[in-house]
């Protein structure tokens, strides 16, 4: 009977040992909790906790950021992660153009416009403060390549108040 007792005791303290190794440590909600708090002040990154998986999203500006928050949040789970998901999306840079320079050199700008003005023998260009300005005729359809021609050479502006247009 002894015996039996001893028994019924091992069984029991198993039992009870073996639920409790079963339970997991944190609640989703707190799982998730943790790993925001560890990620303080990263406000394109979003984490969800389900199951005790979690799903990193957002965007960050370089592989090595996006790399950096999911040693920060499996550092924070822990042992309460069962899985990491990393959905964040590295965007491209952002980059600007240079801006362009206009021409300040009345003489420099003056040389540029007078050998472009050659295929257009109608019309004459004059420079002023680095501003172009065209008078004479011209027909509608060689416009578009005359101003695109001196906008190309940066002027701080074309006037082509001057032209008269042919059709």
């Amino acid at each position: 009977m002894k015996f039996n007792k001893l028994t019924f005791c091992l069984l029991a303290t198993s039992a009870v040992l073996s639920f409790s190794a079963c339970k997991s440590g944190l609640s989703d909600d707190k799982l998730e909790e943790k790993i925001e708090n560890a990620l303080t002040g990263r406000t394109t990154v979003d984490v969800e906790v389900e199951k005790g998986k979690v799903i990193l999203s957002g965007t960050v500006a370089s592989e090595e950021e996006k790399q950096q928050i999911e040693t920060i949040a499996k550092t924070a789970g822990d042992k309460d992660i069962k899985s990491l998901e990393n959905n964040i999306i590295v965007s491209a840079p952002t980059t600007t153009p240079a801006p362009i320079e206009t021409s300040n050199n009345d003489a420099v700008l003056g040389a540029a416009v007078n050998t472009f003005m050659k295929d257009f023998p109608s019309v004459q260009a004059s420079v002023k403060d680095g501003i172009i300005s065209v008078t004479g005729t011209l027909e509608q359809a060689k416009m578009v390549v005359l101003k695109q021609g001196l906008d190309n050479l940066n002027p701080k502006k074309v006037d082509l108040s001057g032209i008269v247009v042919k059709k």
